[in-house]
């Protein structure tokens, strides 16, 4: 390690105005994917949430699938509470999309940082923030929600600029916010120790990073994590149970080999042809990313896109800047160029499997509609009907009570105590929405579902609500259906199915296979809306699947 050159390491143009575009590109990204109801309640929602109950006197609380439950008792995210000031002056989700984003991008200061003091070169530093700006796990861990590993990426980062200027102050504030996103940050900063302690002529800063990072880990998993749970929790809050959670079914690895090292590939290949000869910086982040590698979690977990790999990042660029200074060293007299050509392929690798794997408009298929990719509204594009949802939320959900909605409309509701969502992937119900209606008095459904499924993936709790007693059909819009408990009788909406007789009906106007549309009536009301309605005649057995008519 290097002192600092007497220069401003950071007053360069270049280095900035790739900041601005790649950090607008990832905000604007991040946030067109919550204006197309595209983030759910799980991840954004549940930390959303979770940061908000700090405003009414909770620590970190949000609901699970069984109901209330803290961070402090699952990851252990205190760093969560500096979003808290952000959020009560703005209750909304897309504070914290904004904020991981501009974070995720100023790691490029430290990038840049170290790059120059320890290769001595403006190209190469702006090479070093151009690779970490769009390197593809990078990114991707930007764009999938808000999570504590992506959090922590930046600030390792500018951990390892404080060590290598040998500014232990710094270096200590850093490591402790790093530490605070996540319990099990702690494995890359004991990793950075020990980097210290055996190769970085630091051994006793390396001593005490190593120990703070292992007390430290003990003390949230065995103590914090404890403390905050509650007599329902799963297996997933209690102790070492955490481990079977994700890794319960590890047999499996070996019928998903090939996937998963294809994975592997993708994470580590863009900047191998350097990063390997300095291989050293890599062994922080094996242990974190082997076990995600490993993992038999949902997700699946080992995929590319997963933003557990966001902690590979720094040690990726130390291991890239560490491998373009050997070579520069051992190559000086024989190949003097050769540093600058490996730097600008390694560069140019980073660049294109980012535009092939990454889903931003450097990818061709991100202009094309293809289905959950790109403009498509599945992914960043956001339709009229997104409007029409966010109006129906806001006027007809009151403030404050407690509800049950599609994963995809709750991230809207998150300024509450109670937000359950329909379906919960996590849940241990046999029937998880029968079981959570009586902690709830709305029901906010969204009967065509259409986000990256089935139109009926929530048919049957749809059939259920319509038949409880307790709760009354109050507003339906596009297809959008809210429910009220207890609701006043002239205010529940009738349910009615009338039968015609086919014998009235006009010939068929419009033959579309096994279904004739036999009529059609649309009648003006209030304002600009209209009533339409349609009579359809089955020509034929009934279909395999569910049709839905629009």
């Amino acid at each position: 390690m290097q002192p600092p050159p007497p220069h401003h390491s950071t007053r360069d143009l270049w280095l900035w105005l790739m900041m601005l575009v790649v950090g607008t590109m990832l905000t604007l990204l991040s946030l067109a994917r919550y204006w197309g109801y595209n983030t759910l309640m799980l991840d954004l929602g549940n930390m959303s949430q979770a940061i908000l109950s700090v405003l009414r006197g909770e620590p970190l609380v949000f609901t699970y699938y069984h109901g209330p439950l803290s961070r402090l008792a699952l990851h252990v995210e205190f760093f969560y509470f500096l979003f808290v000031p952000l959020m009560a002056l703005w209750p909304n989700p897309q504070v914290l999309l904004i904020g991981q984003a501009l974070l995720a991008t100023a790691g490029a200061i430290p990038a840049y940082r170290i790059a120059l003091r320890q290769l001595d070169s403006r190209m190469a530093a702006r090479c070093i923030a151009l690779i970490y700006l769009l390197y593809p796990v990078m990114q991707t861990a930007v764009l999938f929600d808000f999570h504590g590993d992506t959090l922590a990426m930046p600030l390792l980062l500018f951990a390892l600029d404080a060590a290598d200027r040998k500014a232990w102050r710094s270096y200590a504030l850093w490591i402790g916010l790093a530490l605070s996103c996540k319990f099990y940050v702690a494995v890359p900063v004991a990793g950075i120790g020990a980097y210290l302690w055996l190769w970085g002529g630091q051994r006793r800063v390396g001593a005490w990073t190593m120990v703070v990072a292992v007390a430290y880990g003990a003390f949230v998993f065995l103590g914090v994590r404890p403390l905050f749970a509650v007599a329902s929790s799963t297996t997933t809050q209690t102790g070492m149970d955490y481990i079977s959670f994700y890794y319960g079914e590890i047999f499996l690895v070996t019928e998903s080999f090939i996937p998963r090292l294809l994975h592997a590939l993708v994470v580590f290949g863009p900047t191998l042809l350097l990063a390997w000869r300095g291989w050293r910086w890599l062994l922080p982040a094996m242990p974190l990313t082997s076990a995600v590698l490993l993992s038999s979690g949902p997700g699946p977990v080992y995929h590319y896109a997963s933003h557990h790999y966001a902690l590979l990042v720094p040690f990726l660029i130390m291991a890239t800047i560490d491998g373009v200074a050997w070579l520069r060293k051992t190559k000086e007299v024989s190949q003097p160029w050769r540093w600058k050509v490996d730097l600008g392929v390694t560069a140019l690798v980073v660049v294109l499997v980012g535009a092939l794997l990454v889903d931003q408009p450097l990818n061709p298929r991100f202009w094309q509609g293809i289905p959950g990719q790109g403009l498509h509204h599945w992914s960043y594009g956001v339709t009229p009907r997104d409007g029409v949802t966010t109006r129906f939320l806001e006027h007809y959900v009151p403030p404050d009570v407690p509800v049950v909605a599609s994963v995809n409309l709750a991230t809207r509701l998150i300024n509450r105590d109670t937000v359950h969502i329909v379906i919960h992937p996590d849940s241990k119900y046999e029937d998880h929405f029968a079981t959570i209606l009586p902690q709830v008095d709305y029901i906010v459904i969204n009967a065509l579902f259409d986000w990256r499924t089935v139109v009926n993936y929530e048919q049957a709790e749809l059939a259920y609500a319509l038949k409880y007693p307790e709760f009354g059909l109050v507003a339906a819009r596009d297809g959008l259906l809210l429910f009220e408990r207890d609701a006043p009788t002239e205010a529940v909406l009738p349910q009615t199915v009338t039968l015609v007789s086919m014998s009235d009906l006009p010939d068929p106007e419009l033959a579309l296979g096994p279904a004739l549309l036999r009529g059609v009536e649309v009648l003006p009301l209030e304002g600009r809306r209209f009533q339409a309605r349609f009579v359809w005649q089955l020509n034929g057995p009934p279909p395999e699947h569910d049709w839905v008519a629009i």
